[in-house]
This record gives structure tokens, sequence and C-alpha cells, in this order.
């Protein structure tokens, strides 16, 4: 366990403007920090230490400077920062510690950053921009709700994508140097537009309009879109740079890295089967003149950083440090699917030991949170952990999950709820009757949203027998969901949960703690005090009220952290407890 839990990886990876360096995230210290190694090969170095954790950060236009976000004890309430390229000189930009800061991007001439903010109001995100020099603020665009990006143009204006209805939904709006706007996207339908280049005339966006899977477009500034790419799966992501363009594309959860330039297309050589690392963050690809770089998880070793100059194999750059784990000792997996209720087949990967004898053995589903999420073939050290103890682990991907178009998404939208649930039941059943693990010997688990679905399951349908289940920070009930989450999520999470006003009965009737008296299973709660998704109201309510009947309930409570275990020291303490809670209920 204590090897599992020293191993390390890196994500979030940028290559610096003049290609010598390439950055990245690792916990190596015990909280993400930002290191740097040169591009070519050569001794890392650590670049941040001011910080509790290091959220987004930006390469200026020279490569002189980097400017990152931090919060404190996982609240989410991101500040500003720069720093000179080597780590030095750092500085805080913002002063509203009680504001939220999501860094974007520099202005051209590096002067400024592009920080979207709910200085204003806390449910809104206006475009300001802070002088890197003095932290002067000045609002550059007004915007009623929540956005996702802002993409810098050479001659000074700004392309914003404002979020719509839900978060997967965009629309594209041209903001002039003089202020003015211009939206570059239609009303319908709907869809996807994620920036992830551009030039003097044109963005080139990741998008799924008019399509079931997102391709790759350049969007003009008087609107116009032109395909580039629309493969027969989803591009997940994709990086451009004036020679060189590369993406990926998720085939079943697995990712292929396709690079191309001088009109030449080809698939990245170098990589083991995998996908790419992602998290809360994102950037797991980085393009900048001939260089890729790539954050690659696989199951069986933490995220690893891969680089190339096109046309070139791929090479590690950033290794995994494996503690001395042997492969023996690390899972296998494959992927699997199961029949659910409606004849659909629910797709998964199923994790078990090497070498291990044919036969049942005591399983547990670990549900990936979201929902708009998908279960990828990526390093896990609470699943390593289970599967050294012994057991099998089900990653499903319930309808709801992304990576399979956007119908199989909807499938579990407002009334459908349950639905998704019945996927998770569904495959329980599955694994007894294919003899995968003993009808009385199966287990549950999940964190965020996934927390919401393993409370649903025991709570929803407790005929299936569920041996023991770990909600880690789940829903317990939307309504107060609601009233305690950060209100700029509530829009967004009203789309896909119901809105709380007109659809609360629904919402009453879909939440785990409107069942008490079905809960049978033993259980395990696991929250971060300082939560700013999933207040810790609803684990604190759902704990007290199965306490007070009497039910087997454990607590895990942990003040300095938020939507997670960020921090080392506190997955030491939790993971070995989710280990020998499994094992005292399910290998009885």
């Amino acid at each position: 366990m204590a090897r599992i839990l020293d191993a390390r990886g890196a994500t979030r990876v940028r290559v610096s403007p003049d290609e010598r360096w390439v950055c990245y995230v690792t916990d190596v210290t015990g909280t993400p920090q930002l290191w740097r190694v040169p591009a070519a090969g050569g001794m890392p170095e650590r670049l941040t230490f001011d910080c509790d954790r290091v959220g987004a950060y930006r390469f200026s236009p020279d490569g002189s400077r980097i400017a990152y976000g931090a919060d404190r004890g996982g609240n989410e309430r991101w500040q500003l920062w720069v720093m000179d390229a080597g780590g030095t000189n750092a500085r805080r930009l913002s002063e509203r510690e009680d504001r939220i800061h999501h860094l974007r991007a520099w202005t051209v001439d590096g002067r400024s950053l592009l920080v979207h903010a709910n200085l204003r109001d806390e449910r809104f995100f206006d475009l300001v921009s802070y002088d890197a020099a003095t932290g002067a603020a000045r609002l550059l665009h007004r915007h009623d709700g929540t956005a996702s990006d802002a993409t810098p143009l050479p001659d000074g204006a700004v392309v914003l994508t404002l979020n719509r209805r839900r978060g997967d939904e965009h629309d594209l709006v041209l903001v002039t140097p003089d202020g003015a706007t211009r939206r570059l996207t239609p009303d319908d339908p709907p869809a996807r537009h994620v920036v992830v280049g551009a030039g003097s005339d044109h963005v080139m966006v990741r998008t799924d309009r008019g399509r079931e899977l997102s391709g790759l477009a350049v969007v003009r500034l008087d609107g116009a879109l032109e395909w580039v790419r629309s493969p027969d799966h989803d591009v997940e992501d994709a990086g451009a740079s004036r020679t060189t363009r590369a993406y990926a594309v998720n085939v079943d959860g697995w990712s292929e890295m396709r690079v191309e330039g001088d009109g030449r297309e080809s698939p990245l050589a170098g990589l083991p089967p995998g996908a790419l690392a992602q998290d809360l963050i994102g950037d797991s690809l980085s393009v900048v003149g001939d260089t890729v770089a790539v954050a690659w998880a696989r199951y069986d070793a933490p995220a690893t950083v891969y680089v190339a100059r096109r046309g070139e194999t791929a090479r590690v750059l950033v290794p995994p440090g494996l503690s001395g784990l042997a492969p023996s000792a690390l899972p296998r997996t494959r992927l699997v699917s199961w029949p659910t209720f409606d004849g659909r087949t629910i797709p998964g990967f199923l994790l078990t030991p090497r070498g291990a004898a044919h036969g049942p053995r005591p399983t547990v589903i670990d549900v990936h949170g979201g929902p708009e999420s998908q279960a990828r073939p990526s390093w896990n050290p609470r699943s390593v952990a289970l599967v050294a103890a012994g057991f099998n682990v089900l990653w499903p991907n319930v309808r709801g999950s992304t990576g399979y178009g956007k119908t199989y998404q909807a499938l579990d939208d407002v009334e459908k709820r349950l639905d998704s649930v019945r996927d998770l039941d569904a495959a329980a059943a599955w694994l007894a009757d294919a003899g995968i693990a003993p009808a009385d010997r199966i287990g549950v688990m999940g964190q965020s949203y996934g927390g919401y679905m393993t409370l649903a399951a025991v709570a929803f349908f407790p005929e299936r027998g569920w041996a023991a289940a770990v909600d880690v920070y789940g829903i317990a009930s939307f309504l107060s969901f609601f009233e305690r989450t950060d209100a700029w999520r509530r829009p967004l999470r009203a789309a896909e949960y119901g809105d709380p006003v007109k659809d609360r009965d629904l919402l009453v009737s879909l939440s785990p703690i409107t069942r008490l008296d079905a809960i049978r299973a033993p259980l395990m709660v696991i929250h971060g005090a300082n939560d700013p998704r999933v207040p810790i109201g609803e684990t604190e309510q759902i704990v007290a009220a199965l306490r007070a009947k009497g039910r087997d309930v454990e607590y895990l409570r942990y003040e300095d952290e938020g939507h997670g275990l960020a921090k080392t020291k506190n997955r030491a303490d939790a993971y070995p407890k989710v280990v020998a809670f499994f094992e005292r209920h399910l290998m009885r």
C-alpha cells in the first residue's frame, strides 16, 4: 500500500514558446506543484513554492514569465500569481480571496493577463484584464453567466467562449480592441466549441456542431465554419501551431494520437496503449512549433510526459515514479460490456489481479464523477490498491458518460436520472451472472457524481444486496445541494439534474436522503471540508441521519481538502481505510 500511494505521475503539460522547456504539474512533494524540464531531457526543476496547489498556468508570449492560479485547502478560489520562468520573483496579483480568478491567457503584447473573474457578482464571470506588473484590473467584457475560455488574436481582439444553458454548449463571441462584440456561432444548433488554436482571421475549434461526435473545424471571424477533421470517434483534445497540428480521438475510452504537418498525417508513434491524462484543469496536450508534448495515462503506471518533434517517435520526458512496484502487482484491464434494462449495452473496464486463479472474486464497482466524464484506462491508486488486495474493480461508463456521442450523454438528463443507476444495477447483475463476482460480495463506490450514484444504488436498488458502499463527496439531497453549491454552478447543474424550483418534486424523489430506510449496506463516507462543488453538508446530513437510525457508517472528514483529496498525506490516510473497509465486508 505504501508503495502504491507513493507512486507519482505528471500532468498538465505546456511547451515553452522557444520549445526549450516543458512544464508539468506533479504532486511528488505532497501537493500539486509546477515543474519544468528541458525538452531535450535533463534534470527537472521545481518552480512553485508559495502555494497550496497550482491550478491553470500560462507562459508569457516571450517565455520569460509564467502566470498561474493557486487556491487554499481545495476551496477553488483561484488567485493570480506571476513569476519569472525559472520560478523566481513570484508575486500575487489578485486581491479578492473570496472570488474566483480563472486564468485564460496572456495578451499578445505580454503586458496583461486575460482572466474570467466573478468580482462583480459571484454568479457571473466577466472578462478582466490584469496588468502583469501592477495587478491593476480592467473590465473588458461584462457577462451575466459563466465562461470557458478567452483566446487572444494578433490584433488585440479576443474570442470568448461563453457557456450557454450547459457547460458543453458554447457561444463564441469576438470582442474587438475597441470593446465591440460580435457573435461567431449560431443559436441553433447548440454545440460545444472549444478553441484549440488561433490565427489572424480564425480560430480552430473542437466542436460537435450538427454532429453526434466532436471533430475539428475552423471558425472564421465572419462566422463561417469549415470542417478540418471529422472522424468516426470523438476528438477529445487538440493543439495547433503554424506548422504542426496534433489531436486525440477517443476510441472506446482509449486515446489515439495523430500528428500532421506539411499536408501529411500519421499516428504519434511511441505511445503505449492508454489515454490522455486529464484532470479538473486539463492541459493534457501542448503543441508549439514542431514540438508535441502529451501527458499520457495508463492503468498500470502513473501519468507520463512524452515529447516528440513532428515526424519523430515520442520519447519519455518525465517518467512515472513507480516506487519499486513490480509489474506482477499491478492490475490487468480489459474492455467489457453488459446488457441493461432497455436493451442497450453498457461499456466499462474490468481490472483484475495478474496471475490470479479463474473464478469469482469479490468485486468493487467504482463509478466516475461528472456525470459528463468517462472512465478511462488511467492510473488510480485506490483501484490499484484494491486489486493488489485481491479484488476485481469494474469502472462502468453508464449512460450519461462522455465519449460515446451526444445522444448517449443525454440519456440520464433530469427525469431519466435513475436510468443510469439501473445501468449500475445491471453491472452488478452481470458480474454475478458471468461468474466474475459472488452475488453477495459486490461493493460500490464513487466520488462526486459517482458518490451520488453510490448512494442511489444502495438506496434505490437495495434488493441487489450490496455488500458495502463508499461515498466520496456525493450528493445526498439535490435540494440542499442546489442551496449550498457555489452560485455560479447552479444554472449549469440545473440543466443536467433538473430545476430546483420547477422540478422540485422530481429532485426530492431522486435524492438518496429520502430513502434512508432502504439503505442496508455498510457505508463509508469521505469528504473535504472546503468543497465548493458538493458542499460537505451533503455528507454531514446523510451520516447523521443514518447514524440516528443505528446504521453502520464510517466518516472521514479532511479539513484541508476541497472537491477531492489533493494532498498525499490525506490519500495515505483514506485509501488504506477504504481497502480495509471493503476487506471487512466483502472478504468475510
